[in-house]
C-alpha cells in the first residue's frame, strides 16, 4: 500500500512538473532577468535585478467578450534573437542611440480545442524590461472585442512611490504628484503612467508603455495582487476597451525601466528603441526655435479691430508680433471651446469619435496663414 502511495505521489509530481513551463530572458549584461512561468491556472512573470527581486508572480491575461484568456495555456515553440542596432534621434538626449537587447517570443496556446494563440514578446535591455502581446494570423481566431487587459506589476518590498492619481479616464494628465510608501498607495484609484518607485538601496523602477497604435491607453490601479493595468474605454463605451477585426494585431509595449539610481531613469532611451522608427523622410526642418504660445493669454489681442479667435486675422496678428520681435515661429492653438482641428464633440480637450487632428477647421484658412507667415519669415 505504501509503495502504491509513493508511486502515485511521484506520478502526480511528474504530471504537475510537465504541466508547468518556465522560460527566461536576460539583459546583455546579465543583470536584468525576466522569468515566465506558465502553469495550468495562470501565466505569470517575475523580474530580478542582480540579486534583488523587483517583481514577483505578476499575472498576464485578457478578458474578451468570448471569455478570459490567461489560464489553461501551454507554450508553443519559443524563438530568441539578439537585437543590436544604432539609430539617430531627431530630438532627444543623444544624437545616436543604441537599441541593444535580447528578445524572446513565447506563443501562448490554449489547451482546449480552439488553440487560440497569443504571442508574448519580451525584450531585456540593460536598463529595462519590455513585453507586448501579438495576435498572429490564425484560422481559429481573426478578431476580438476586448473588455480588459489583465497585466499585473506585483512590486516586491515597500519602495517609495512617486505617482499621480487621476479622477477618471477623461482627464488633462495634469495634477499633483504623491510621494508615499508603496503600502500607502491608495487602492481602486486610477494612476497615471509613468509611475516611479525607488527602493531603499537606491534602485529605481518606472512603469510605462511605448508604441501605442490602434489600442487603448493604459493606466495603473493598485489592487490586492499589486498594480494592475487598466485600459481606457472606447469613446461612448464603458465595457469595451479595444476592438479589431483583423490580425495580426499588437498591443503597446509594457515597459519596466530599471536603474541603480533615480537619475538613471532619465538617461535611458528604451522608449525610443521600442517605438516605431520615424516615418518622416526629410527631418531637416525639425529644429529648436522660439515661438509664440498664445494658449496662456487666450482670446486677448490688444489694440485690435477684429474679433479674436481661431481665424486668419488673429493668427496674422501674432505672425506680425513674431516678425517684429525676432521669434522664429508662430504656434496655432485652440481657443475656448474651439479646437484647431475638425471635431464632432464640440468640447475642446475631449475629442469626439470622428475627430481628425490633421484636418483644420475651415475658418483657419491654413493655406493663407502659411503663405502669410512665409512672407514674414516666420515658421
Amino acid at each position: 500500500m505504501r509503495k502504491l502511495f509513493i508511486i502515485c505521489a511521484l506520478l502526480f509530481c511528474l504530471g504537475t512538473a510537465s504541466a508547468q513551463q518556465k522560460f527566461s530572458v536576460a539583459s546583455p549584461d546579465g543583470k536584468l532577468k525576466l522569468v515566465l512561468d506558465i502553469a495550468p491556472e495562470k501565466v505569470a512573470y517575475s523580474v530580478k535585478y542582480g540579486k534583488q527581486q523587483l517583481l514577483e508572480d505578476s499575472r498576464l491575461g485578457f478578458e474578451f467578450d468570448s471569455g478570459e484568456f490567461g489560464a489553461g495555456l501551454k507554450a508553443g515553440k519559443v524563438q530568441r534573437r539578439k537585437i543590436d542596432e544604432a539609430y539617430e534621434l531627431v530630438v532627444g538626449k543623444v544624437r545616436r542611440a543604441r537599441n541593444y537587447c535580447n528578445e524572446m517570443t513565447v506563443p501562448l496556446v490554449e489547451r482546449n480545442g480552439k488553440e487560440r494563440t497569443v504571442n508574448l514578446i519580451v525584450r531585456a535591455f540593460d536598463d529595462g524590461i519590455a513585453f507586448r502581446y501579438e495576435f498572429p494570423e490564425q484560422k481559429a481566431w481573426d478578431s476580438y472585442v476586448m473588455y480588459d487587459e489583465r497585466t499585473q506589476f506585483n512590486l516586491q518590498g515597500n519602495p517609495m512611490a512617486l505617482l499621480m492619481y487621476l479622477p477618471g479616464y477623461v482627464n488633462t494628465h495634469e495634477g499633483v504628484y504623491s510621494h508615499v510608501r508603496y503600502d500607502k498607495v491608495a487602492r481602486k484609484r486610477l494612476i497615471e503612467m509613468p509611475a516611479t518607485f525607488e527602493f531603499d538601496n537606491g534602485v529605481a523602477v518606472a512603469i510605462t508603455e511605448a508604441a501605442i497604435r490602434d489600442y487603448a491607453g493604459m493606466y495603473l490601479m493598485k489592487e490586492k495582487g499589486g498594480l494592475v493595468g487598466k485600459l481606457s474605454p472606447k469613446l461612448g463605451q464603458e465595457k469595451i476597451k479595444v476592438e479589431t477585426d483583423s490580425f495580426p494585431h499588437r498591443t503597446p509595449w509594457r515597459v519596466i525601466s530599471v536603474a541603480d539610481r533615480v537619475g538613471g531613469l532619465l538617461e535611458t532611451n528604451i522608449l525610443t528603441s521600442l517605438n516605431e522608427p520615424c516615418r518622416i523622410e526629410d527631418t531637416s526642418w525639425i529644429k529648436p526655435c522660439r515661438t509664440t504660445f498664445t494658449w496662456w493669454n487666450g482670446n486677448v489681442v490688444p489694440d485690435s479691430t477684429f474679433s479674436p479667435g481661431n481665424n486668419f486675422d488673429t493668427n496674422k496678428y501674432y505672425i506680425d508680433f513674431a516678425a517684429r520681435n525676432g521669434l522664429d515661429a508662430h504656434g496655432i492653438y485652440g481657443y475656448a471651446e474651439t479646437p484647431w482641428y475638425y471635431d464632432d464633440n464640440f468640447n475642446f480637450g475631449w475629442a469626439g469619435p470622428n475627430a481628425d487632428v490633421i484636418k483644420p477647421i475651415p475658418c483657419l484658412n491654413m493655406p493663407r496663414i502659411v503663405e502669410y507667415a512665409r512672407s514674414k519669415g516666420v515658421g
